[in-house]
């Protein structure tokens, strides 16, 4: 059986600390306390808690001083904040200096419950994450691929399972998912990673082109082939050749290369002798193949061939849960490099980025970060740094398929569909509304829903 979770209170009040002792140990965590900042910094050096729980007004070291000094020394701890001055500038201060949540006295205790199981869950997940990460670090090389939601782990595993064999792949996933960094993972994970990774783009040349960049040309075979030319799949022998939007090969281009899967060989344009090479594909569309045999424009035996292996790639709206973590890795790529630099987002500007439908996934949120950092003259993103439509895109959305409502509609309309897509989780809802939960479990009593 699992040791159950160590939570450290910290508080100069006795009652706050018997209180919530007694609420915690009855959901079966380990609990132990500590009256100043300066004793729990002792007492986390002498044993790591999973999560610390400190009121932010206390004398010596107070609650953002030991939030600072855990920052520092030990960052994979969730510090929840308590204030009985529960004012929104300081909770913004804490949230901005790294606390996972904050607590307004007097408690309510299902708040309590829900924030704790939150930061525990939080925490357990992100121990698991590093942990993969961490092994497959010294076995893969993982390091652009960034997540910790359910959906991004299974990729990493199906990566991490099928890696070290020679199966060809099919990825699928929609545009902007990051298909061609999932191929290069399993390359330089493989036994192939000495040789050449070799990216082709299916959809973006002619079909007389994109044959003789697959399958090179010898001198003279089509007006301006002046000299013989090696193609991209001769030039992957002993790697990987990944061949983005497969889907939209022709049909005598994917006749060719079944043939290059299934004989392990090619034909240069213009050439009648055959040449064996020693490649492993790996595939990607963002069009459902299965869909387009049964519609007769992808050959079956082809898609047989390619889906030995399938990874599915979900889109970024079905990872919200990344989306604070993919910013954060945009914004240390990308804000260091201005002066002074930009390390960090606002609340609000986040709870912007958690309510966008990201059509364009990942690729679209890493140019948006990369606008507002290049925009913005503070050293925080703020909303109005953020592109127009992600700051509009929710309202147009409602008035578009509602027509004109009142703002009360519109709030009412949105809290509940985002409640639905997330199991009616209050804890989840609120932070990606970018409200606390007391306001919003206000907001639904206000709406006739009992809470």
């Amino acid at each position: 059986m699992d040791d159950p979770s160590h939570i450290l209170v910290v508080d100069d009040d006795e009652e706050t600390v018997t209180l919530l002792r007694e609420i915690l140990s009855k959901e079966g965590y380990s609990v132990d306390s500590a009256a100043d900042g300066k004793t729990a910094l002792d007492r986390v050096n002498s044993r790591s808690p999973d999560l610390v729980i400190s009121d932010i007004h206390m004398p010596d070291l107070d609650g953002m001083g030991l939030l600072s000094e855990l920052r520092v020394r030990h960052q994979d701890v969730p510090v929840i904040l308590m204030t009985a001055y529960g004012s929104l500038k300081t909770a913004v201060d804490g949230l901005r200096s790294g606390a996972f949540d904050y607590l307004s006295k007097p408690f309510i205790v299902d708040d309590i419950r829900l924030v704790v199981r939150r930061a525990l869950e939080h925490k357990n997940l992100s121990r698991q994450n590093q942990a993969l990460k961490e092994q497959l670090r010294h076995r893969y090389r993982f390091d652009n691929l960034v997540g910790s939601s359910p959906g991004i782990v299974s990729v990493y595993k199906s990566i991490a399972r099928v890696a070290n064999t020679e199966s060809t792949v099919l990825l699928q996933g929609e545009s902007g998912t990051g298909k061609e960094l999932i191929a290069r993972a399993i390359h330089a994970n493989s036994a192939r990673s000495a040789g050449p990774f070799v990216a082709v783009d299916g959809g973006s040349l002619a079909e007389t082109l994109l044959e003789s960049e697959l399958f090179g040309h010898e001198r003279g075979s089509f007006t301006g082939a002046v000299a013989s030319k090696k193609g991209l799949l001769e030039k992957a022998h002993l790697g990987t050749c990944f061949l983005d939007e497969v889907a939209d090969l022709s049909p005598i281009l994917q006749g060719k290369l079944l043939r290059v899967i299934q004989e392990r060989e090619i034909r240069r344009v213009g050439s009648t002798n055959p040449m064996t090479i020693d490649v492993r594909i790996v595939a990607a569309s963002k069009k459902d193949l299965e869909q387009l045999v049964k519609a007769g424009t992808f050959r079956e035996d082809l898609y047989y061939r390619l889906n030995v292996v399938t990874i599915i790639i979900p889109p970024l709206r079905e990872r919200a849960e990344d989306i604070p973590l993919l910013t954060q890795y945009f914004i240390q790529m990308y804000g260091g490099k201005k002066s002074p630099p930009v390390t960090g987002i606002s609340p609000e500007a986040m709870a912007l980025l958690n309510r966008y439908w990201w059509p364009g996934n990942v690729r679209e949120l890493e140019h948006a970060i990369e606008r507002a950092l290049a925009l913005t003259p503070h050293p925080v993103v703020f909303p109005e740094d953020l592109p127009q439509g992600i700051q509009s895109a929710t309202v147009q959305a409602a008035a578009q398929a509602r027509g004109w409502v009142t703002l009360a509609e519109l709030e009412k309309d949105h809290i509940l569909r985002v409640l639905e897509a997330h199991n009616q989780d209050l804890g989840r809802a609120a932070a990606i509304l970018g409200i606390h939960r007391k306001t919003l479990l206000r907001k639904l009593r206000y709406f006739g829903f009992p809470c």
